[in-house]
């Protein structure tokens, strides 16, 4: 598999967001270009403005090209698959991030995926991974330690207007999901958004927390890794937040 990793394309896109919401980044003692590895965080609504600047930041300060794992979606339509891949995005096809891992890029995984960034009403900051372990199973499999992040900013951007539960919890849209090919296609109601009430976000500072490396090869059994998973999301809650009194230090 051919990874498409466009460095300057990476840099050029990510320069307004840049501009824009001000990043600040902490702990970049826990990155190492020389030693591949599993960075795991937070995904924000939408997704769409801090992954870019934590991607360029990884590449254009310390030299890491991530592979980011992408919902399959992403990669229906051709100029928007043509932009995630120019970020280094592949499909989260398990031998896809495989082969990426055999060459040796270090991957960028988002556990909550798609339902995470179609967040609703009172789900800001909220770690949605529902029972995904594949990630974690790989990275042991290839001895990848995991590096947990923190995003702070992107759940703040936009206000949301409409609820996605409005549509969800509505009698007739569960009686679209007792039919088992909507049920499949609508993901039981994942992929409805909820919607802003304006388009041009607010203009606030984002932050980054990186986490001390952490290493799965002493897991020998379901119930560890469980405990392990627990372990790395307690990690982001508690940097999330240290980054809000990071920002009310930054205010005062």
């Amino acid at each position: 598999m051919q990874v498409e990793h466009d460095a300057r394309w990476i840099k050029r896109l990510s320069a307004l967001s840049k501009q824009y919401f001000t990043p600040s980044f902490f702990g970049a003692e826990h990155i190492d270009a020389s030693k591949p590895a599993m960075y795991v965080g937070n995904h924000t609504l939408y997704g769409i403005f801090d992954s870019p600047i934590l991607i360029d930041y990884l590449y254009n300060q310390h030299k890491v090209a991530v592979v980011s794992i992408a919902d399959h979606g992403h990669f229906y339509l051709p100029g928007w698959r043509t932009l995630f891949k120019k970020f280094g995005a592949v499909d989260g096809n398990k031998e896809y991030i495989r082969a990426a891992m055999q060459q040796g890029y270090s991957i960028l995984v988002f556990p909550g995926g798609g339902r995470e960034v179609l967040k609703r009403k009172g789900e800001a900051y909220q770690l949605i991974w529902k029972q995904r372990y594949g990630f974690l199973k790989l990275a042991q499999e290839f001895n990848y330690d995991i590096v947990p992040f923190a995003a702070l900013g992107g759940d703040e951007v936009f206000e949301l207007g409409f609820d996605a539960n409005q549509i969800i919890e509505s009698q007739w849209f569960q009686k679209l999901l007792k039919v088992p090919r909507l049920d499949k296609l609508l993901r039981h109601g994942d992929v409805i958004p909820s919607l802003p009430k304006n388009l041009i976000p607010k203009r606030l500072p984002f932050y980054f927390q990186f986490m001390p490396r952490q290493n799965l090869m002493h897991i020998e059994n379901a119930e560890q890794l469980a405990n392990f998973r627990e372990q790395i999301q307690q990690q982001i809650y508690a940097g999330l937040e240290h980054l809000k009194q990071q920002r009310e230090v930054d205010k005062a």
